[in-house]
């Protein structure tokens, strides 16, 4: 009977100290996954959003089956993805990514309230960007017809327009200013186009005027000879005509002679 209640006994200390072990192994292993999650909501605050995810896997390994730590690790790996794909500047799924993100629960506060100040930017930054690709594809169409100054004016719109200077914007405002580039090229080649048009039409309008000119000289120079060489001409006339006068009076006195001589008398014949 002794011997009986021995192991008796014996039995249901070891089942206390395994008892009382596993307890002490489970409290501490709460513990342990407690101070893990505590270190994630810390390195998420701190933007180490890699940490965080490493302290959720072990908080995970240390209770597997926990629902709040799935959930947190789910939402930081998508906050993550969403960062990639802004920083690879695919905005609209980033967008969707981050409105994602924010929509999981339970989760870690701080990483739904920056995935909805990510959602609420980026569709900001989406209709400005559908803006600003408006004003650069009538730009483009304007280049292409040939209007090259007005495409520079829908071009100053976008370059000079709200946060060009982001990141979110750095494509079209690179495309915009290699535009912009084109443009004033060619509209300095039309300039000095024009330019030396201008002048061939002004040296041919002095060239024409000095031969207008010269010709006009050449008619002045020609009427004056004429009149020059018709003054004799007139001199001769008018001496012709005094002598005509005066071989005429010098005649006229042996017309009256003649008629003057006496006629025969038909009586003495």
């Amino acid at each position: 009977m002794k011997r009986w209640m021995f192991w008796l006994i014996t039995a249901i200390v070891v089942a206390l100290v395994f008892v009382g072990f596993g307890y002490t192994k489970k409290r501490e292993t709460q513990k342990q996954f407690d101070n893990l999650m505590s270190q994630a909501i810390t390195n998420a605050q701190a933007a180490e959003y890699k940490k965080t995810e490493l302290n959720l896997q072990d908080a995970l390994r240390k209770k597997p089956d926990d629902v709040v730590a799935k959930q947190r690790l789910e939402q930081v790996k998508l906050y993550q993805e969403g960062l990639a794909e802004l920083k690879q500047d695919d905005y609209e799924q980033a967008q969707l990514t981050f409105r994602s993100t924010a929509k999981i629960s339970p989760s870690l506060s701080v990483l739904t309230q920056r995935a909805k100040k990510k959602d609420k930017l980026l569709e900001s930054v989406l209709k400005q960007r559908e803006k600003y690709d408006d004003l650069y594809n009538e730009a483009i169409r304007l280049t292409e017809i040939g209007a090259y100054s007005q495409s520079n004016e829908n071009l100053v719109q976008i370059l000079d327009g709200k946060n060009i200077d982001e990141k979110y914007y750095s494509q079209v405002r690179k495309d915009a200013r290699e535009l912009q580039e084109r443009n004033n090229s060619i509209l300095e080649q039309i300039r000095i186009q024009n330019q030396q048009a201008a002048i061939r039409r002004q040296r041919e309008q002095q060239r024409q005027e000095e031969t207008r000119k010269a010709q006009q000289a050449a008619a002045s120079s020609s009427s004056l000879a004429e009149n020059q060489n018709g003054e004799p001409k007139k001199n001769d006339d008018k001496n012709n005509g005094q002598d005509n006068v005066k071989d005429s009076s010098e005649s006229k006195p042996e017309t009256s002679n003649s008629a003057t001589e006496p006629q025969p008398n038909n009586e003495n014949k």
